[in-house]
């Protein structure tokens, strides 16, 4: 551990040493925004997107680019422009400024990133930045628009202190970004020095070129005039460094700690899933450790076919958690697509507060197998807590049955198939295992469908267990509304009957397509379950039934 801790200090005082000059410690009066100039561009829109406190206009833009503009009123598309703005310290962490913009209809936050801005900020970052819902941005309102800036490197050199702010495209190189900003083949060491370890053909991101100022120069970086005396500025720089070690040790030590209560975790015995503690007796695959347990038994008897990743390699498969491969979010976390050893899988993020949950999955799906249950692959508790699921390709059932997602209809036999195997599914977890698993959030959310649309019964996170056909008494009731049985919710009491009714709500989704609570009519706030909405409309030929039978 000890040696594990020099080595980590030792890195971070040398990053700190060696990116000193580019902390958020600073600013500069102004800054310049490459613009990529795209069909149906004018100076007048593109100094309307970047307006700032400088108040910029189009004789403004044409002053800082006078080699390629010669007629503000013509524009040639397919050029870079450069367009000056302020380059601030924004909220005490990155040089850049904020710009404001007027949300027009159908705008998203993709095209307002790379059609209106070029890509000279992110997607990512405006999700980040601005309250709205990715897919809920209203017509009218305003958006804040961050755009990094640089404000030089005297480390690098003296000779320049006004940067423009450079999205990089595809098929970009060194060598041809130098070229459209005007630099010779001899500034391209220059380039990568001030953008040290930036490929500059990845064809995305940002990098920081020396610009021109109006007068067609390149200004060169302010000297400093504080005349503070070497001594006083070595002790700066030494307390500076100490005060970096310091710090180095106590974040070493959080993440010490956090590692070891997730390792603590692991072996700690799982107490959600069931009042009595006791382990499954089902699992006797050669291949996989024994599940029998007695009382207290957890995670020290978890299959060894569920795999450990590394944090690294989940955050490498899933793009560092990319927006873009976000496929879901439930009660209990986030759901990412990833490619992992060569097999499709879903990655579930939970916080470290999600423990309970997290268990119960892995002690179910670690030690049940079957056809239609979701398989697991693999698990994390590294920075938090992640479970690897197989990738089943079609969303889930509710999807399919109201729409969302642009997903089919399904065919009546696609219904019956899903709902056998359902039925399936669950009749596994409850005949087929001592002790018996109690699902608790059986819905159409949590019935997943595969490429060859059967059905596969997912999140186990509420599970618990019983013995054989006895029930238990929950310390809190636990599930979603519309599919809980009255009198689960008044007493508590969990059996598989619990699982029973939800599956029978789901029955009454595959055949109406309505949702488990809705409201009566548009005229009331009132919502009820999809079932007590249709035992009160029948109710009247229920009873005409019965007195003849």
């Amino acid at each position: 551990m000890k040696l594990k801790f020099g080595c980590f200090v030792y890195f971070l005082v040398s990053i700190f040493c060696a990116v000193a000059e580019s902390k958020c410690s600073n600013k500069c009066d102004l800054a310049l925004a490459s613009y990529y100039v795209s069909e149906g561009s004018t100076l007048s829109s593109i100094a309307k997107l970047l307006q700032s406190s400088l108040n910029i206009d189009a004789d403004t833009i044409v002053s800082y680019n006078k080699e390629k503009i010669r007629n503000k009123d013509v524009i040639q598309q397919g050029i870079t422009i450069n367009v000056p703005f302020p380059c601030h310290c924004v909220k005490d962490s990155f040089l850049g400024y904020v710009f404001n913009y007027s949300i027009q209809s159908k705008d998203t936050y993709d095209t307002v990133a790379q059609q209106r801005y070029a890509n000279l900020t992110t997607t990512d970052t405006l999700i980040n930045f601005n309250p709205y819902d990715p897919n809920r941005i209203p017509d009218v309102g305003n958006l804040s628009i961050p755009v990094n800036c640089s404000c030089g490197n005297s480390a690098v050199s003296k000779k320049f202190g006004l940067f423009a702010t450079y999205p990089l495209r595809p098929g970009d190189t060194l060598e041809s970004v130098a070229a459209e900003t005007g630099l010779n083949s001899s500034y391209t060491t220059l380039l990568q020095s001030y953008n040290p370890g930036v490929n500059f053909s990845q064809g995305s991101g940002v990098v920081y070129i020396p610009g021109k100022d109006q007068n067609g120069t390149y200004p060169h970086l302010p000297s400093s005039s504080s005349g503070l005396a070497d001594g006083v500025i070595a002790g700066a720089a030494i307390g500076g460094v100490a005060g970096v070690v310091l710090f180095s040790a106590c974040i070493y030590l959080r993440c010490y700690r956090k590692k070891m209560e997730a390792a603590k975790l692991l072996l700690a015995p799982s107490e959600d899933l069931s009042e009595h503690g006791r382990g499954s007796t089902l699992n006797t695959d050669k291949d996989s450790t024994s599940a029998a347990g007695g009382p207290g038994s957890g995670l020290t008897d978890v299959s060894v076919k569920s795999v450990e990743f590394s944090y690294e390699e989940l955050v490498t498969a899933t793009d560092n958690f990319s927006l873009a491969n976000k496929i879901g979010q439930g009660g209990f976390g986030v759901v990412y697509y990833a490619e992992l050893r060569g097999e499709k899988a879903a990655i579930k993020m939970m916080g470290m507060q999600a423990s309970r949950e997290f268990l119960a999955e892995l002690n179910v799906l670690t030690r049940v197998h079957h056809l239609n249950l979701v398989r697991l692959i693999g698990y994390c508790v590294e920075e938090s807590l992640f479970l690897v699921y197989e990738y089943i390709e079609n969303g889930n059932l509710g999807q399919h049955l109201r729409g969302s997602s642009g997903r089919d209809p399904l065919s009546w036999a696609a219904r019956v198939q899903i709902a056998l195997d359902s039925a399936r599914g669950l009749e596994y977890i409850h005949e087929h295992t001592v002790p018996v698993y109690i699902h608790r959030d059986i819905k159409s959310a949590n019935i997943l469908i595969d490429k060859n649309l059967h059905g596969k019964v997912a999140d186990f996170g509420l599970t618990k267990l019983t013995e054989g056909n006895t029930s238990l008494s929950s310390r809190g009731v636990k599930g979603t509304f519309g599919y809980m049985p009255p009198e689960y919710v008044q007493y508590g009491d969990v059996s598989s009957k619990v699982d029973v009714f939800a599956f029978g709500v789901v029955l009454f989704e595959l055949i109406s397509a309505k949702e488990a609570v809705m409201r009566p009519n548009s005229s009331t706030v009132e919502s009820k379950g999809l079932i007590a909405l249709n035992v009160s409309r029948k109710a009247a030929l229920n009873m005409h039934l019965i007195y003849f039978l």
